[in-house]
């Protein structure tokens, strides 16, 4: 089967990606988040958010209270790890959406010098193992570090829906929104198969 040509805004918000991958984070370095990406996609892992990283991309049906406990004793942070889920996140959907239109995966950036740029927030815990501003729901679930939160929002954008409230445009809050020749009825059916095929569940 031959692959399909990568759409313009799918290439766009992947060089947007890779760029912020490469560069210090908020609690991470650019070294230490692109070996993230590594042990998301097979590296060893030699740390706790590596082994974070591996275990939230190919088991995430597996993690447990205990699981998420033993890391915080292994010395990762609340705000390293919702880091190192923004990333995994982020990378697994343009992975996949590489792999689905038959291209292989992007070689990993280069990670860019520099220390990360702290970020404190009013996050508290309100329905979810982490903090977060507001009630926990996935628009949500990365706002104790803004820019994992903000990238969220770019990727999804993009490869779903904007996830605001907007009535208008192909945005969540649009139920007749209609994309790519699939209306949202459609979309959401294929959106709730893939979740299920992957073991998603919030």
């Amino acid at each position: 089967m031959s692959a399909i040509d990568i759409p313009a805004e799918f290439a766009a918000v992947h060089d947007r990606e890779w760029d912020r991958l490469s560069r210090p984070g908020t609690w991470l370095t650019g070294a230490e988040r692109v070996a993230v990406a590594a042990a998301a996609r097979g590296a060893a892992p030699s740390c706790a958010a590596e082994r974070a990283a591996a275990v939230i991309s190919t088991a995430p049906a597996t993690i447990t209270r205990d699981w998420f406990d033993a890391l915080l004793a292994d010395g990762l942070s609340i705000e390293q790890y919702v880091e190192v889920l923004g990333i995994v996140s982020r990378l697994r959907a343009v992975d996949t959406t590489r792999f689905g239109l038959g291209h292989f995966p992007r070689p990993l950036p280069e990670p860019t010098a520099g220390d990360p740029t702290p970020i404190t927030t009013d996050a508290v815990i309100d329905g979810s193992w982490i903090p977060t501003i507001g009630a926990a729901f996935p628009p949500t679930i990365l706002s104790a570090v803004p820019p994992e939160n903000e990238a969220m929002f770019d990727v999804h954008s993009v490869l779903y829906l904007a996830p605001d409230g907007n009535q208008d445009g192909p945005s969540m809050g649009n139920m007749s929104a209609i994309r790519d020749g699939l209306n949202r009825s459609q979309m959401e059916f294929v959106a709730a198969r893939t979740s299920l095929l992957n073991d998603c569940f919030f």
